[in-house]
């Protein structure tokens, strides 16, 4: 069913793996051998790259809650608490922050503006799709989709549930699979000892 639903979204729904570990190769042949744009000082460096560290934390943290909000609903109904009572696509936000956090890491500001452009060139028709797909199956998507924004959290929109059901193997997954990104610290880390 999960293939059938993405191959209706398009092209880049269907194929989303495939075409983020091709953006995933080129940015890195790109942070590999094309020089530096904009060179830091040691300070702004270490700002920099401190502030990478909170972002990927930030996007670790908020995928894990997002999947803890959405439980075993996604596909069911609207979620309209928690992360998605500010963002209609929290789990894709969170991301994009590790995305700008490794970005950052590098102390590469033309290589994190590529990386937020990539991500965004991929995530933004994805969303649009499935939009589209969510306006067709769900009535009440319609007041949902104009009064939360589409990816950049509002967050005066905050609203959140009493109580809630945990699916805890999705949620260790998302964890799991999110914690992945720590391991861009020791690898720029050892980079830049490299180089």
């Amino acid at each position: 069913m999960k293939s059938t639903r993405l191959r209706n979204q398009g092209f880049i729904n269907h194929h989303r793996k495939l075409v983020f570990r091709l953006l995933a190769i080129l940015l890195a042949a790109y942070l590999f051998y094309a020089p530096n744009l904009w060179p830091l000082n040691a300070i702004a460096i270490a700002w920099t790259q401190a502030a990478g560290v909170l972002l990927l934390f930030a996007g670790i943290i908020g995928r894990t809650f997002a999947t803890i909000s959405i439980g075993g609903h996604k596909d069911k109904i609207i979620m309209k608490t928690e992360l998605y009572s500010i963002c209609r696509n929290p789990l894709y936000f969170s991301s994009f922050l590790i995305g700008i956090g490794i970005g950052l890491l590098t102390s590469r500001m033309d290589f994190t503006l590529l990386v937020a452009a990539g991500y965004l060139a991929i995530f933004y028709p994805m969303m649009r799709n499935e939009a589209k797909l969510l306006k067709q199956n769900f009535s009440d998507f319609a007041e949902y989709e104009q009064n939360v924004p589409l990816f950049f959290p509002k967050f005066s929109l905050w609203n959140n549930r009493k109580n809630f059901e945990i699916n805890f193997d999705r949620v260790k997954r998302t964890l799991i699979d999110s914690s992945l990104a720590l391991l861009a610290i020791p690898v720029i880390i050892l980079l830049h000892w490299i180089s």
